[in-house]
């Protein structure tokens, strides 16, 4: 138990920094690609994840396969910080193209850090241990998320939103010496041996682990329709922020700081009652089924009383409960399988499926706004048609038993 709390520690330590960075650069780089593009340019930057995703999943499975976990967790932190450090002086060098850049990168540097973290802890730890751990790891690294909204409420307007990036990348160093040391007192997973090396492309970004299994199989689909539904809801609530503050870009980053900052703390509040009640004294489908009921009720009410508050409120339940219920609950679809799935297949679902869909989506919708169609006014239907898929889904992914 001892050794268990302190490699949580270390990890949720890690993922503390990570996400509080994160919320450095997740407002500066989306207010100033707006700034540089417009709000109706989203979707078009977005279109381009499944591209990045795909070269860094890959680029990913190379890096596990010559490397090993550890390695390759040094590596991939690293480039992201560095690549932050390029960005910001090409910021200073006023060159608007670079906002497009950052606004991809902020996107996957995130989930790519946070997987691996919990790929390892799901190696570590046993189906009980992480029913009574993965709430409170959440939360631990959820307080990141609070401080770093936080930060960039309280300086975006005197410190300027460019040089929130520099204290993004900045944050990457304490999370880079937790995580190592993690590894460095425990070891890299003892069954990470297992199963014949990843060869073939599709093994190694992951692909291959998941079509050989029907619940990773429904897992992804549920990530793919999900993250659709947050991607306009995202769209819509961005376009409502861009008119309600007119072009003034400081004090936008800064109330998008202060609404990142009361979510993530009610998140975290989640991740401390909410998760672990429900996983520990709810049967899992249940808890499954709860969460797209939960958003169809909130979008249908945007749809009726549209405004900046309803579609907020759709959005904000949206990210507490994938920061919280739905991060635990699917973890422990991990938690049984081997190193293959644990580390390439999660991967493959949790960073390319969560951003690919977000940026296959975004290429429909440019492509009609392009066409003339007004897309910001079916943003909420399409929300409801994937909470509604999500809603199906679930029950292919819980046919076997309630507890994985």
């Amino acid at each position: 138990m001892k050794s268990n709390l302190v490699l949580v520690a270390l990890m949720a330590g890690a993922a503390f920094f990570t996400l509080s960075g994160y919320e450095l650069i997740r407002s500066s780089a989306t207010v100033l690609f707006k700034a540089a593009y417009g709000a109706e340019n989203l979707p078009v930057v977005m279109a381009l994840m499944p591209l990045v995703m795909f070269a860094g999943v890959w680029g990913y499975g190379a890096l596990l396969t010559r490397f090993g976990p550890r390695l390759t967790l040094r590596i991939t932190t690293i480039a992201a910080a560095c690549l932050m450090l390029l960005c910001y002086g090409a910021l200073q060098l006023e060159l608007l193209w670079v906002t497009a850049v950052l606004f991809l990168l902020k996107e996957f540097y995130v989930v790519l850090l946070i997987e691996q973290y919990w790929s390892y802890i799901n190696s570590r730890l046993d189906q009980d241990t992480a029913k009574r751990f993965n709430g409170p790891i959440t939360g631990l690294a959820g307080l990141g998320s609070v401080v770093g909204g936080v930060m960039v409420a309280q300086l975006a307007i005197p410190f300027g939103t460019e040089n929130l990036v520099l204290l993004a990348a900045i944050a990457l160093i304490p999370a880079a010496l937790l995580s190592n040391t993690a590894y460095r007192w425990f070891g890299e997973p003892a069954d990470h041996q297992d199963g014949p090396p990843a060869e073939t492309f599709s093994e190694g970004v992951g692909w291959h682990f998941v079509k050989r299994n029907p619940r990773l199989l429904a897992l992804l689909a549920i990530v793919l329709s999900s993250q659709i539904m947050a991607a306009v809801l995202d769209f819509k609530f961005q376009g409502m922020l861009s008119g309600a503050f007119n072009g003034d870009v400081d004090a936008e980053t800064a109330f998008q700081g202060e609404f990142w900052s009361y979510l993530n703390a009610v998140a975290v509040a989640a991740q401390f009652i909410l998760t672990p009640i429900l996983l520990t004294a709810v049967a899992l489908r249940w808890v499954h089924l709860l969460m797209p009921v939960v958003h169809l009720a909130l979008i249908l009410w945007a749809i009726i009383e549209p405004g900046l508050w309803s579609v907020g409120a759709a959005f904000f339940a949206f990210k507490v409960f994938d920061y919280s219920v739905f991060r635990g609950a699917k973890e422990l679809i991990y938690l049984p399988l081997g190193f293959q799935e644990r580390f390439r297949a999660k991967e493959f679902i949790d960073v390319f499926g969560y951003r690919t869909s977000k940026g296959g989506s975004s290429i429909i919708i440019a492509t009609l706004q392009k066409s003339g169609v007004a897309m910001s006014q079916y943003y909420l239907w399409i929300a409801v048609l994937m909470a509604s898929l999500w809603l199906a889904l679930v029950f292919p992914l819980t046919r076997k038993r309630d507890d994985p």
